[in-house]
């Protein structure tokens, strides 16, 4: 069932955001162009299509045939997806302390921390 969905949906993309809806057009194209060498027999493809996409637009008898054709006109509706993912939590794990060089107790503190211990100590009651 879920095989079946995302083939309708990826189907249903690929026809309004992509050329594929336009090539579902191709028979009106044959068909127009068929239609074209039965009114004119020296119609070529060439010409046909010079004709229907290099030419000016001419409003005629068949002008409403014309506008079906195939990247004749532009569909102003497209299928927005947006797919959203959850964020990915990175949990860290425990980190350790490694002391690699021994506890020397004749070496000084850094003036930095020399105060530290009296500033930051847990809470106290009272």
């Amino acid at each position: 069932m879920r095989a079946r969905i995302a083939r309708f949906l990826l189907l249903l993309f690929l026809l309004q955001s992509t050329v594929l809806g336009e090539m579902l057009k191709l028979p009106l194209l044959v068909q127009h162009y068929n239609q074209h060498v039965r009114l004119h027999p020296g119609t070529t493809i060439a010409g046909f299509l010079k004709m229907h996409y290099l030419d000016k637009t001419v409003v005629d008898e068949d002008y409403a045939q014309d506008m079906q054709l195939p990247f004749k006109t532009l569909d102003n509706h497209n299928l927005a997806i947006q797919l959203s993912m959850p964020p990915i939590v990175a949990q860290v794990a425990h980190f350790r302390t490694f002391h690699l060089l021994p506890k020397i107790g004749y070496l000084p503190s850094p003036v930095a921390f020399r105060f530290t211990d009296k500033v930051f100590q847990p809470p106290k009651t009272v």
